[in-house]
């Protein structure tokens, strides 16, 4: 039986270079240098062990909602508090949150470059 690992996530945007900065910025992500592919430039991001591809193909827009299908993807942070004191610093605008769980995990959800949903949780 075949084993999986995590690969990326892959987010489409209509600027790859600005879109690559706020990874940098919020996240303090790398990148490696950008390449054409079919016609796109693609840019992989890393957040930690997290790789995030980073493409300008043609694409139609989506609103930022609960909807069927990949609703977002979840960061996990050693510090939640500076991670919160981060986001807030760079303005990043919260979709939800934060909420304390009843196991007492905290979670917030950001809205990134996009509207695409991010969580940031604390594990306990």
């Amino acid at each position: 039986m075949p084993n999986y690992t995590f690969n990326h996530v892959h987010h489409e945007t209509k600027n790859v270079k600005e879109t690559v900065a706020w990874y940098k910025q919020v996240f303090q992500a790398t990148a490696d240098a950008p390449f054409e592919r079919g016609g796109a430039t693609w840019v992989q991001v890393y957040i930690g062990s997290v790789q995030v591809t980073v493409t300008d193909r043609d694409f139609s827009d989506m609103e930022l909602g609960r909807y069927q299908g990949l609703d977002h993807f979840a960061l996990t942070s050693d510090d939640f508090d500076a991670t919160l004191a981060d986001i807030e610093r760079h303005g990043v605008s919260v979709w939800m949150g934060p909420v304390e769980l009843e196991n007492g995990m905290r979670i917030i959800f950001i809205n990134g470059p996009d509207n695409v949903k991010i969580e940031l949780m604390e594990h306990v």
